[in-house]
């Protein structure tokens, strides 16, 4: 299983236009976003699981929706992504009245190449150490994936198929914005085509997937990697940061049914549950579904307030804030998370002494194990390359936005106050 999500950065919520719901948990941090975060993660570890879903005993009508799922855990880190990166983007150019492409494009360098490239070193040496073919399969594997486009190929580790997709998008939103403003007297104004650009893009995105149904047998590398396929995803996410910073009458009016939002998003993810992602549903609308359905359960997640109401209190639980201390850490989780933990436990699975455990206690012991040990791996590989890149960026490269006005990734670590979402 090959199915996965990436890493993204930086996004902007302005303190001068998020509802007054919305309340960091922590100067530096926005509490609800890293949950999220931490959802997506967890969604894509339950997909790579190594046990089967179905040899979960007791436990398996759960396992196998969640299994099922697990894939759509992709899809919410692209909405995080687009709507996070695009807010950084949109922030500026309301702020300054331009974008500097250049600094973005630098400043994405140091918060995602660092990490990235250090596992591709990884992965040389590694397969350095094993057979001629696994290692002639790596050396020709490698060369998409230093070249970001690793998702119109079989990658050898395919779960950084995303990573290519999210690249892409780095590159595309804001040249995009820089020729709506570049020009423009009123960049706010200029701006106001962007969510028709969205849905453009949108139906397009939709129409290409419909096509490629019907005109090509089903194969993760043509039905779910492209670009062209997915990058819709992201730029929805874009779209609600577009209405979050230039349009907030608009949404101040929708979050008024807030609950509602929630729930209506929860209903448009849920097929996931239900369908596999080869079937037609899913490969060509369902991914309309998700993106739509997990940008409203966004937008409902940051607009309630910790510890206010059923919802608020649930946020402020332990349980909750131990999934968002996941979610921190969830770019280095999910590039180390196959090869510190699914090919070991694998092995362990088929030879250790966990392997004869009843299905259900086995299930839970391995998933335990495997969540524990991504974690750890992504905290240290966190605070070894991405924290010390970031301030090494954040020194050489400070961010032109107002250090109260703007955010952090949707995977990573906020570590600089300017890449902070405050409310």
């Amino acid at each position: 299983m090959v199915i996965t999500d990436s890493p993204d950065d930086a996004g902007a919520i302005s303190s001068s236009t998020a509802p007054s719901a919305v309340k960091p948990e922590a100067p530096h941090r926005m509490m609800q976003l890293d949950f999220l975060r931490g959802i997506a993660i967890l969604l894509v570890i339950c997909f790579h699981g190594v046990v089967p879903a179905r040899s979960a005993g007791v436990l398996a009508p759960i396992t196998m929706h969640l299994n099922r799922m697990g894939w759509s855990g992709v899809d919410l880190f692209f909405v995080l992504s687009g709507f996070l990166v695009g807010g950084l983007l949109f922030k500026e150019c309301l702020s300054t009245g331009r974008l500097d492409v250049r600094r973005f494009f630098v400043r994405r360098i140091f918060k995602i190449w660092p990490s990235y490239y250090l596992f591709l070193i990884y992965l040389a040496v590694r397969m350095h150490f094993t057979s001629d073919e696994e290692r002639a399969g790596t050396s020709r594997s490698l060369i998409p994936n230093l070249l970001h486009y690793q998702n119109y190929i079989v990658p050898f580790r395919g779960h950084t198929w995303s990573l290519a997709v999210e690249e892409h998008f780095y590159l595309i939103l804001p040249l995009l914005l820089v020729f709506l403003t570049s020009r423009a007297k009123d960049a706010e104004k200029s701006l106001r085509v962007f969510p028709w650009i969205v849905g453009a893009v949108a139906v397009i995105c939709l129409g290409l997937r419909y096509l490629t149904s019907f005109h090509t047998p089903w194969a993760q590398v043509t039905h779910y990697f492209p670009t062209h396929l997915r990058i819709d995803s992201l730029f929805f996410g874009a779209a609600l940061a577009y209405v979050y910073h230039a349009r907030p009458e608009i949404l101040a009016r929708v979050m008024r049914y807030r609950t509602l939002l929630f729930f209506v998003g929860l209903a448009l993810v849920f097929p996931a549950a239900l369908f596999p992602i080869r079937t037609k549903i899913m490969s060509v609308g369902g991914f309309t579904a998700l993106f739509l359905g997990y940008g409203c359960i966004l937008l409902a997640v940051i607009h309630t307030a910790i510890g206010e109401g059923p919802a608020g209190r649930f946020l402020g639980s332990r349980l909750a804030r131990g999934v968002a201390f996941i979610g921190v850490y969830s770019y280095p989780i999910y590039l180390w998370h196959i090869d510190a933990m699914t090919l070991p436990l694998k092995s362990l699975a088929r030879h250790g002494f966990l392997g004869g455990l009843p299905g259900s206690l086995r299930w839970l012991v391995f998933m335990t194990v495997y969540i524990a040990g991504a974690t750890l791996v992504g905290v240290i590989m966190g605070r070894l390359v991405e924290k010390p890149a970031l301030k090494l960026r954040d020194r050489l490269f400070p961010s032109r936005i107002d250090p109260l006005v703007s955010a952090g990734d949707s995977r990573g670590p906020h570590l600089a106050p300017h890449e902070v979402p405050a409310a």
